[in-house]
């Protein structure tokens, strides 16, 4: 395969309308299933749409820089793409010298250079020893050891890196936006070929970027890059991890519109469209997108731009990529013919295709799915603000004292934790006094949805999708627990026949009552015209995937905040050590009378002792008298307005009759002057 800069200059040079470039960005799979899949969906977007190239992240966490050079390779020589991978200045130099050889080997060309996010606990980039300071310098590691084999990208910010911002809350001043200016112009000097940029939402700041970039002497090519609006949540927080500016006018637009997910997606694609235009209006011959690795709002956003290649355009052979089995097995996609009626509609096909990823997943997204993993599992999910974590937690000295702040955050009195960066949903907050009495009895809830059988689904709490549709959910809860209260869950879940559970420590020790590798959907919903859709899924095999990293947030995100050997850096690391992480789920969704929380109920009471327990009735009782006190004040406010109603319609008959015998009195007198008149 070649050189990325080749193509990407052929476009610029071109005196003919070309095509502009188009690339996408993927990031790696955690899971062998993810692996083939991800691979599945690079080949079909590289089928159907034509990429001049795509981008392979590479995590400050992702180790494995065999299975990242492989799938780099395998695209290449499987699917005919160009493939730029990322790297970073995380390890030594000799490292990076290994892995830029092996690159080599494998037939890559085409490097992206970034210096890297912090280490994992960290506030600040630093150097690691016999490591590299910035991306400056890899780019001129590149070049001295390579020379011009390696086509080099580096990364821009037209809003300006975010540490070079003068204040964390104000805009970057004139002096921040020429500093960053001047390191993008140092990057080009060492030997970078062109730039991608991170994502934008205004158009006009990125054009005036361009300016200001080419007025400094920039004159590589750069690609400014895009990332649809897919989700709500998910824009919200990119944007806010990433300081980005949205335009007024396309946050008033989302505001409205934020609980259709269906209806934000549309917005998305529509926006991304006449950003697109006015940016190939401006001059710009390249676009790439930040693909979250799903396929169907990038293929529409190709569609509506007229940018998918017609049929006499292609000419690559149908290769279908390997996935595994449940067994282990290598078998073919499957995908051997695809039927007619879709022929001079390619991308409809696609998006029918990949509807099981039309609603980005979660952290249950189906393991086999190319986008599986939290969105923090991407490497932008590691310039989110920075806040000062003693003033969100205190200073805990005893494990009561972190349940209290997991019972301050559902109180919405704590901002936010590790595994919770935004304020409780509108939906989990209705069963906030269930969660405020688990946690402030050490079941340290970080995840949960309340039963749902049935909603519209257009509902404000519940409702997700198109309209028309009805949606139903499972009770969910997961949380931390300690050992000892493990085992009393243990011991009595067998007499909840409905409720299924799975537990994990930071070791792997495991407990369940759940088959191996199952998968149950706590989310579906069913619209008009369509199958069943089940965006959200329990998956014993995510779940261990997700318990690393739930752990690891203990660590870089908590404890880390405390010096070594602290009583509160000593505790948060006990929690960390000996603590599981649990799920459990309600499977009677359509009983009106089940409740997740019982269980919880019978543990924590069975360990109260009589004074306890006679404090909790008392505060119950305490609760319901003024429940009694507020539904007594409603009936009687209910009763007044009964009355006064009452009262009002009586006084309107009343005024009715007297209309009435004013109008036959009216009539008389007419009838009286005509006679008289005669």
């Amino acid at each position: 395969m070649g050189k990325i800069i080749d193509s990407i200059l052929s476009t610029y040079q071109s005196q003919e309308t070309t095509r502009p470039t188009v690339s996408f960005e993927f990031f790696p799979a955690k899971t062998h299933d993810g692996v083939f899949n991800l691979l599945n969906r690079v080949e079909e977007m590289g089928f159907s749409l034509q990429p001049t190239f795509v981008t392979l992240t590479w995590r400050s966490a992702f180790k494995d820089e065999k299975l990242w050079l492989r799938i780099g390779a395998h695209i290449q020589k499987e699917f005919q793409l160009d493939v730029l991978l990322h790297l970073t200045c995380h390890l030594p130099k000799d490292t990076l010298k290994q892995i830029l050889n092996n690159a080599r080997a494998a037939g890559i060309r085409n490097i992206l250079a970034l210096r890297g996010d912090p280490p994992i606990g960290a506030e600040r980039w630093k150097p690691i020893p016999n490591g590299l300071n910035n991306a400056v310098d890899l780019i001129k590691l590149i070049r001295e050891e390579h020379g011009d084999y390696f086509c080099i990208a580096c990364a821009g910010y037209a809003e300006v890196h975010t540490e070079s911002w003068n204040h964390p809350d104000l805009p970057p001043s004139n002096e921040s936006r020429m500093l960053d200016l001047e390191r993008l112009k140092m990057k080009q000097d060492a030997g970078a070929d062109f730039i991608i940029t991170q994502f934008f939402f205004d158009v006009d700041i990125m054009l005036q970027w361009v300016k200001d970039c080419r007025d400094m002497g920039i004159t590589i090519p750069i690609l400014p890059g895009y990332l649809p609006i897919q989700n709500y949540n998910s824009f919200c927080k990119f944007t806010n991890w990433c300081k980005t500016k949205v335009p007024p006018q396309v946050q008033l637009d989302l505001e409205r519109i934020k609980n259709d997910d269906a209806a934000v997606r549309r917005y998305g694609t529509e926006l991304a469209i006449q950003t697109c235009r006015k940016l190939m209006e401006a001059g710009i011959k390249s676009l790439h997108f930040y693909t979250m690795n799903l396929a169907s709002t990038v293929t529409q956003v190709l569609d509506g731009l007229d940018l998918i290649p017609t049929r006499h355009q292609r000419d690559l052979p149908w290769q279908s990529t390997l996935r595994r089995t449940g067994s282990g097995n290598k078998i073919g996609s499957g995908e051997q013919v695809r039927p007619i009626f879709w022929s001079n509609r390619q991308s409809s096909y696609i998006a029918r295709t990949s509807e099981w990823d039309d609603f980005p997943n979660g952290r249950w997204g189906d393991r086999a799915s190319p986008a599986y993993g939290e969105l923090s599992e991407y490497y932008l999910a590691f310039k989110r603000p920075k806040a000062n974590r003693k003033d969100l937690w205190g200073t805990p000295e005893k494990p009561q004292d972190v349940w209290q702040v997991f019972v301050k955050f559902i109180e919405g009195n704590v901002k936010q934790l590790p595994w919770c960066e935004q304020a409780l949903s509108l939906e989990s907050s209705m069963i906030r006094e269930n969660l405020k009495w688990v946690n402030s009895n050490g079941f340290l809830t970080i995840n949960s949805q309340p039963r749902v059988n049935g909603a519209p689904s257009s509902d404000p709490s519940f409702g997700w999708g198109g309209d028309d549709g009805f949606v139903f959910q499972k009770a969910y809860v997961e949380f931390f627990v300690s050992p000892r209260l493990l085992e009393k869950l243990v011991a009595v879940i067998k007499e909840y026949p409905q409720l299924s559970y799975h537990a994990l420590n930071a070791k792997g020790d495991e407990h369940r009552n759940t088959p191996l590798h199952s998968v149950t959907a706590v989310t579906w919903g069913v619209f008009p015209g369509q199958e069943i859709i089940q965006p959200t899924v329990v998956d014993s095999d995510s779940f261990a995937a997700w318990k690393d990293e739930a752990f690891e947030l203990w660590k870089v995100q908590w404890a880390s905040a405390y010096e070594p050997g602290s009583p509160s850096h000593n505790v948060i690391q006990e929690i960390y050590d000996s603590y599981f992480l649990v799920n459990i789920v309600d499977n009677d969704y359509a009983n009106d009378d089940s409740d997740i929380f019982s269980i919880f109920t019978r543990i924590i009471t069975d360990d109260m002792s009589k004074d306890d327990l006679r404090t909790r009735v008392i505060e119950l009782e305490a609760k319901n008298e003024k429940l009694h006190e507020t539904l007594a004040k409603i009936k009687s406010i209910q009763d007044e307005t009964a009355k006064d109603l009452s009262d009002t319609h009586r006084e309107l008959a009343k005024q009715r009759e007297e209309n009435q015998l004013m109008k036959v009195q009216l009539r008389q007198l007419q009838a009286q002057m005509a006679f008289t008149t005669v």
